[in-house]
C-alpha cells in the first residue's frame, strides 16, 4: 500500500510553522575481512559483481544446532577507534542480545546485537552547514551482524546471503536534528569521519552505510514530542533528503486535515519520489529481545582502548575550520580538500615543501591533481599512486613562481610527470622548456611586429584589445616558454617606440 501522495494543492495549503524533529540510525559496515561470528569473507560488501550465496557457511546461514564462534576483534577494535574519535564512553563490558523478528533475509529469525548493555553511549559530532557549526550529540552505540539481503525481481522474491553475519555497528543520535538539509551534512560528515578512520568504505551504492530516519513534528519546541515514523534503508545522501522533507509534508498535512500520525516504517521509492508503507512499527516488546546464550560479554580494557584509538587523524570538521581560519581558503574550497582524507593529506604535504602561496597549492591541487584522479584515461584512481607526488607538485610550483618556466606551461609539464615519472627539473632540461633570454625573447617580438603591421597599426590608434593578437602570436614562436605577462610587457614598449 502506498501512502496517500501530496497534490500541487495541497502543497500550497500547507503551513509550515511545524517544529521538525529528527534522530537517525546508521548502520556502518566494518572493513574487517572475515564476518563477526564466523570466518566468511566480507569481500561481497565491499566489491562488486560477487556471485550471490557465495561466502557463506552454516554459521552465518543460521543452520540447526550450530553456534557463533567468539567474536571479531578486529571489528571490536574499529568500533572502539570510531568510539573514541566522536567522544562517546565506552563500556568496559557490553553484552549481547538476540532480536527476534521474521524476515526473508534473516534465516535464524533473530539477529545478534547489542540491546542492553551497548558498547559505548553518548559523544557527538561537530559539522558546518551553511558557514554555521553545528553539533548532534550521540544517544548509543553498538555492535551487531548484519542480514542478507532481499530482492523482488521478474515476480521472484530472491534472496542473497553473503552479506548475513558482517559485522556493523549502529549509531544511534539523539533527536536533535531540525531540518532534512541537517540530517543530509551530518550523515555526508559521518561518512566522511570513518573513512578519514579507516574503519569503513562508507560506499552508500554498495550498503557499507545505510540510514534510517526517525521523524516526528511538533506544533513548537516547547510541546513534547510527536509520533516518530522511521524511514528505513535509505542508501544514498540525495534520498535521506528528499525523504525526510517528504515525510515532514505528509505529517503536517495529515494533522491539518485532523487526523493523527500513527507509528509506522516507511520504504522509500526514489522512482516515484514517495513512500510506501512497509509495516506498522513494532515495539521493543515486538522483538522479545533476551540475552545471546552463546556469546560471553566483551570486555575491554583501558589498554584495548589505548591500542585502537593510536594515531587518531585530525577530524574533517576540525580541518574544515582550520584551513578555511589559518589559511584563508573559502568554505567551497576547503570543503573539495578536507572530504577525502589522503587529499587534505597529500595538499598538506605540499605546504610543507611549497614556499608560495596556499592559495595557489589549493588551486593546484582541485584543479589538476583531482581532474588527474577522477580522468577515466590514467591507470591510477588513488592519490598514493599519483606519479606527481607532493613534492613534485611543489617543485613545479616553486619554478614557476619563480620564472624558470610560465604559468602557461605548468599544466603541460604536469601532464608530462605523469606520463614520465620525470621530475618537473628533468622535463624542464630534457625538453628544452626553459623560457628564452630576454634578447632573444626581444628579436622575437620584433619580428612579430615587423610581420603584422595592420594589427601594429590599429594598436597604435588605440585598440587595446588588438594586443592579444600579437601576444598570442609570440607566445607560439616561443613555444609556450614565454612569461605572457613579460611578453605584454615588452611588446607595449617595443611597439610604442615605433
Amino acid at each position: 500500500m502506498r501512502l496517500k501522495k501530496k497534490t500541487t494543492e495541497d502543497q500550497d495549503r500547507i503551513p509550515m510553522n511545524y517544529e521538525t524533529v529528527i534522530g537517525l540510525e546508521i548502520h556502518v559496515q566494518l572493513k574487517t575481512q572475515s564476518k563477526l561470528f564466523c570466518g566468511c569473507s566480507t569481500r561481497s560488501a565491499y566489491e562488486r559483481d560477487v556471485p550471490p550465496n557465495r561466502h557463506i557457511c552454516p554459521i552465518c546461514t543460521g543452520h540447526p544446532g550450530v553456534l557463533p564462534r567468539p567474536i571479531n576483534r578486529k571489528a571490536v577494535e574499529l568500533a572502539v577507534r570510531l568510539a573514541s574519535a566522536v567522544q562517546s564512553s565506552i563500556h568496559p563490558e557490553s553484552d549481547f542480545d538476540r532480536k527476534n523478528y521474521f524476515y526473508a533475509d534473516l534465516p535464524k529469525g533473530y539477529q545478534i546485537t547489542q540491546h542492553g548493555k551497548p558498547l559505548a553511549e553518548g559523544g557527538f559530532i561537530d559539522f558546518i552547514l551553511d558557514g554555521i557549526d553545528q553539533r548532534i550529540d550521540l544517544n548509543h552505540m553498538h555492535l551487531e551482524e548484519d542480514p542478507g539481503k532481499s530482492k523482488i525481481e521478474g515476480g521472484v522474491w530472491l534472496v542473497d546471503m553473503n552479506r548475513c553475519g558482517v559485522p556493523l555497528v549502529e549509531i544511534v543520535t539523539q533527536p536533535d536534528l531540525r531540518s532534512a538539509s541537517e540530517a543530509a551534512a551530518f550523515v555526508t560528515e559521518f561518512r566522511r569521519i570513518v573513512r578519514y578512520l579507516g574503519v569503513s568504505e562508507g560506499n552508500m551504492e554498495m550498503g557499507n552505510l545505510r540510514c534510517d530516519a526517525n521523524v516526528s513534528i511538533r506544533p513548537s519546541s516547547s510541546d513534547p514530542l510527536g509520533v516518530k515514523t522511521e524511514i528505513k534503508n535509505l542508501n544514498s545522501i540525495r534520498f535521506l533528503e528528499d525523504a525526510v522533507n517528504w515525510e515532514i509534508k505528509r505529517q503536517i498535512r495529515v494533522l491539518n486535515a485532523g487526523g493523527e500520525i500513527n507509528q509506522i516504517t516507511i520504504a522509500w521509492d526514489d522512482q516515484v519520489k514517495e513512500g510506501q508503507l512497509s509495516r506498522e512499527k513494532e515495539s521493543e516488546a515486538d522483538y522479545r529481545y533476551f540475552r545471546e546464550p552463546n556469546l560471553i560479554p566483551v570486555a575491554i580494557s583501558e589498554a584495548f582502548i589505548a591500542d585502537a584509538s593510536i594515531d587518531l587523524p585530525e577530524l574533517p570538521a576540525r580541518r574544515l575550520r582550520r584551513y578555511i581560519r589559518e589559511h584563508e581558503i573559502s568554505p567551497s574550497d576547503a570543503v573539495t580538500l578536507i572530504d577525502e582524507r589522503s587529499v587534505a593529506d597529500y595538499f598538506e604535504s605540499v605546504l610543507m615543501i611549497y614556499s608560495g602561496a596556499t592559495k595557489r597549492a589549493a588551486d593546484w591541487v582541485r584543479n589538476h591533481v583531482l581532474r588527474a584522479l577522477n580522468d577515466p584515461e590514467n591507470a591510477f584512481n588513488q592519490i598514493n599512486e599519483l606519479p606527481v607526488t607532493a613534492e613534485y607538485l611543489a617543485e613545479l610550483l616553486d619554478l614557476m613562481d619563480a620564472g624558470v618556466i610560465s604559468d602557461a606551461l605548468g599544466p603541460q609539464i604536469f601532464q608530462k610527470i605523469i606520463e614520465t615519472g620525470r621530475s618537473p627539473k628533468q622535463i624542464i632540461e630534457q625538453e628544452g622548456l626553459r623560457p628564452p633570454e630576454e634578447d632573444d625573447l626581444i628579436q622575437i617580438i620584433d619580428q612579430v611586429l615587423a610581420d603584422d603591421p595592420e594589427t601594429v597599426r590599429r594598436y597604435r590608434e588605440g585598440n587595446d584589445k588588438v594586443l592579444n593578437r600579437l601576444i598570442g602570436q609570440v607566445m607560439k614562436q616561443t613555444r609556450g616558454r614565454a612569461d605572457a605577462q613579460t611578453v605584454r610587457s615588452l611588446l607595449i614598449e617595443r611597439a610604442d617606440a615605433l
